[in-house]
C-alpha cells in the first residue's frame, strides 16, 4: 500500500498544479504555463475547455480530493476499496482521454501524467507489480 500512497501523493501534486494553472490563467490570461509547448501540446487548451469542470467542479480540484481519498485508504490499508477507486479513476481516465483526443484534439502531458499514476495505481492495487 505504501507505493499507492506515494502515487496518490504524486497524482494529488500534479491535480494541485493543473487547479493552480487554471485559477492563474483565470486571473492572468497573459500567462502561459510550463506545459504549454504548442498549440497541440497544451494543458491550458484542456483545462480551460468546456470539459474542464465535471458536474460544476475543476477537474484539477476533483483529481485533489480524489487523490486525497486513494491517500487515505491506503494509509489505512483498505485494498478493496482502494480497487474501486482505482477502477473508477481508470474509467474516469478513459472517458478524459477520449475527449482529451478526439474532442479537444489536444495532448496534455499533465493529464497523460495522471491517467498513467492512475494506471499504475490500479496495477498496484490488483498487485501485479
Amino acid at each position: 500500500m505504501t507505493a499507492i500512497f506515494i502515487l496518490a501523493f504524486i497524482g494529488f501534486c500534479i491535480s494541485f498544479y493543473a487547479y493552480f494553472v487554471e485559477t492563474k490563467i483565470k486571473k492572468e490570461p497573459e500567462y502561459k504555463p510550463a506545459c504549454d509547448i504548442n498549440d497541440r501540446i497544451s494543458c491550458s487548451k484542456p483545462i480551460l475547455s468546456e470539459y474542464g469542470n465535471i458536474f460544476y467542479f475543476s477537474n484539477g480540484l476533483m483529481g485533489m480530493i480524489y487523490y486525497l481519498i486513494v491517500a487515505a485508504l491506503a494509509f489505512f490499508d483498505a485494498s478493496q476499496l482502494v480497487l474501486i477507486a482505482a477502477i473508477g479513476g481508470c474509467l474516469a481516465s478513459a472517458v478524459l482521454a477520449y475527449i482529451l483526443y478526439f474532442k479537444i484534439k489536444s495532448l496534455c502531458i499533465v493529464c497523460m501524467s495522471l491517467y498513467i499514476v492512475n494506471i499504475l495505481i490500479l496495477l498496484f492495487s490488483l498487485h501485479i507489480l
